[in-house]
């Protein structure tokens, strides 16, 4: 038994290094060979891409100008609290400001209650006058009134009773002496009593003749003067008392416009003393909210270069940048030939260099709609913005750190597969290199779906198929 067991081992052990021999030949003349098998991939896009804050504030100095100078600045890096002081910018020039206006606003307040007080006296004085003018017309109406309607008529009436009387008078004197002339003539003569008659009837007559003429001239003269000086005296208070209407409220309204410049510039000037403690309270900078502080870089006096003290800020001029690192998001660009294969709230997995042990769950946030070109390879490929929010925590994570991004976009089970290599493409034809009884064939493909290292292959090739990764020599 062991004679014939020792030459079929031999003949095993022979056979072995032949095949083995021959198997080592076939690799070395075919290195690149591959088989198509059924298998299942995820089909991925890759990224890479940089960490930062969903939210962030960027703080700058708010004071007009650039008269803040930094006397203190938070050091970079820092972790802040909201309303911790961030930068202090020296506040001297502001104070002395702020006590140059308070005392112009003092001065300004004296002025204002001064011009004040002078208008009211104004106010009071034109409101007396009037009054004053307005008492004087009414006396001069009530005078012209009475003088038209009462004492004229009276006295007129007075005038023209008496001259009545007197021609009365005169007349029965008359009759009286024609009485004692006929009793005279019938030899009845009293010569003393007509004398005396006769002289009693002259003074009657000269009595008439004055009364006539009191009568006369003061109902043609006297009287008319008199209404004319009422009227004119009516006319005279009627013109002051326009007149001091006027003049009153020229005075009220001058004294006004001084009231009015005067609180016109306390205003301003209150108005610049606010802005100035306004501005003198800005120059403490605090955390609008929590985060971490970070100068930020920008170009300051020729070179581009973070804040330090002593710098002169100019108004909204980013200081620092404040990222809330709560919420991060990872922003980083996607090629064209791939946006296809992705879309808003796409899961994905994120792991940052800085931790490579670490993966964490994100989502697509935000896909750009214009497309930007990339040269660094030597190529234009066009790239499009891309925004992924993590959806999990790790303190840890800091702004700027590098982060790759794996976005599943499809998964294919069991089908036949060959690597993206051995496909070949001219003219829009897609094909392969078979190999077969030790030669090359080109065999036309029908393709599926792919990811980077491995593509479907519908029609064309089968199970078991060996096929070249590199384009053989048809000899």
């Amino acid at each position: 038994m062991k004679k014939f067991l020792i030459p079929l081992v031999c003949v095993g052990l022979i056979g072995l290094v032949v095949a083995t021999i021959v198997s080592s030949n076939h690799s070395e003349r075919y290195p690149r060979l591959t088989t198509v098998t059924s298998g299942s991939f995820d089909i991925t896009v890759n990224t890479v891409g940089v960490l930062d804050a969903a939210r962030s504030h960027m703080v700058s100095s708010t004071i007009r100008g650039d008269r803040g100078k930094i006397i203190y600045l938070i050091s970079d890096g820092t972790r802040v609290n909201k309303d911790d002081i961030l930068a202090r910018l020296d506040p001297a020039p502001f104070e002395e400001e702020v006590r140059r206006l308070e005392s112009e606003v003092q001065s300004l307040e004296a002025a204002v209650a001064a011009n004040k007080q002078m208008l009211e006296w104004e106010k009071t004085q034109m409101e007396r006058e009037i009054q004053t003018a307005q008492y004087n017309l009414q006396v001069a109406e009530l005078d012209l009134k009475r003088l038209q309607q009462g004492e004229g008529p009276l006295k007129l009436t007075g005038f023209k009773s008496e001259m009545t009387r007197a021609q009365k008078d005169y007349k029965r004197y008359l009759a009286y002496i024609s009485d004692l002339e006929e009793l005279s003539q019938k030899g009845f003569d009293h010569p003393r009593e007509i004398t005396s008659a006769r002289e009693k009837c002259d003074e009657l007559k000269e009595k008439h003749e004055t009364a006539k003429k009191n009568y006369s001239c003061y109902k043609e003269h006297v009287f008319p003067s008199l209404i004319k000086a009422g009227e004119a005296k009516v006319k005279q208070t009627e013109i002051e008392l326009g007149q001091l209407k006027k003049g009153g409220i020229f005075k009220v309204a001058k004294a006004k416009a001084g009231y009015d410049e005067v609180f016109g510039k306390l205003q301003t000037a209150q108005s610049l003393l606010a802005t100035a403690r306004n501005d003198l309270e800005k120059t403490v900078i605090r955390a609008p909210s929590s985060g971490i502080a970070i100068h930020y870089e920008a170009y300051r006096e020729g070179s581009k270069r973070k804040p330090r003290e002593g710098d002169n800020v100019i108004q909204n001029q980013p200081l620092l940048y404040l990222p809330d690192i709560s919420a991060m998001i990872v922003k980083t660009q996607v090629r064209e030939i791939d946006l296809h294969k992705l879309v808003k709230d796409q899961k994905c997995k994120v792991q940052v260099d800085a931790y490579p042990d670490s993966v964490l769950g994100g989502q697509v946030a935000f896909i750009g709609a214009l497309a930007s070109e990339n040269f660094k390879l030597g190529r234009g490929e066009k790239y499009f913005e891309l925004t992924i929010a993590l959806m999990d925590k790790d303190e840890r994570l800091r702004p700027g750190m590098t982060a790759r991004v794996s976005i599943l976009s499809d998964s294919v089970d069991e089908q036949l597969t060959v690597p993206v290599q051995a496909v070949f493409e001219e003219a829009g034809t897609k094909f392969c290199y078979k190999y077969l009884e030790k030669r090359f064939k080109k065999v036309g493909i029908t393709t599926g779906r792919q990811n980077e290292d491995l593509v479907v292959v519908l029609s064309g090739l089968i199970a078991g198929d060996q096929v070249s990764l590199i384009k053989p020599d048809m000899d």
